[in-house]
């Protein structure tokens, strides 16, 4: 006898499994989202923090990046501290927060494209990972991997 279909049994097994199956890739995806986000969010800082040395030369006049240490927050300011906001930047939505900053909450460019000191800043993820940019005292800005 030759039977076409499925039981009732064997069609609640395989919703099972893919159920499973499915449950396992979601967090997967959610994870994957998550690191991409945290990626751009350095990438950005860094390209910010270049932006920044450029307008000095280009202004010739000192340009300061201002980190709020414990929040999602940058702003760049053209001469004093309390200078002309030229940029403000803001990741509060993508989980990533700036732990510290190895040389206080400002980074200085100079005309001459040099930072006022080598500096790292540590930006911690919602899952307490750590990765790190560096700005070298000729103003170089580098990123470095998760710790």
């Amino acid at each position: 006898m030759n039977r076409q279909g499925a039981s009732l049994v064997e069609l609640i097994m395989v919703l099972g499994v893919m159920g499973i199956i499915a449950a396992m890739a979601g967090e997967s995806l959610v994870a994957m989202v998550s690191r991409y986000q945290e990626r751009a969010v350095t990438a950005e800082l860094a390209a910010e923090l270049r932006a920044a040395r450029v307008l000095a030369v280009e202004k010739r006049e000192k340009v300061r990046v201002v980190f709020e240490p414990g929040t999602s927050g940058i702003q760049t300011r053209l001469g004093s501290a309390a200078g002309r906001l030229l940029r403000q930047y803001n990741f509060r939505k993508s989980g990533v927060v700036v732990e510290r900053l190895s040389r206080g909450s400002t980074i200085t460019f100079y005309p001459s494209g040099r930072s006022a000191s080598p500096t790292t800043i540590t930006l911690r993820n919602g899952r307490q990972e750590r990765s790190q940019l560096t700005v070298s005292i000729i103003g170089r800005v580098t990123i470095k991997g998760k710790r």
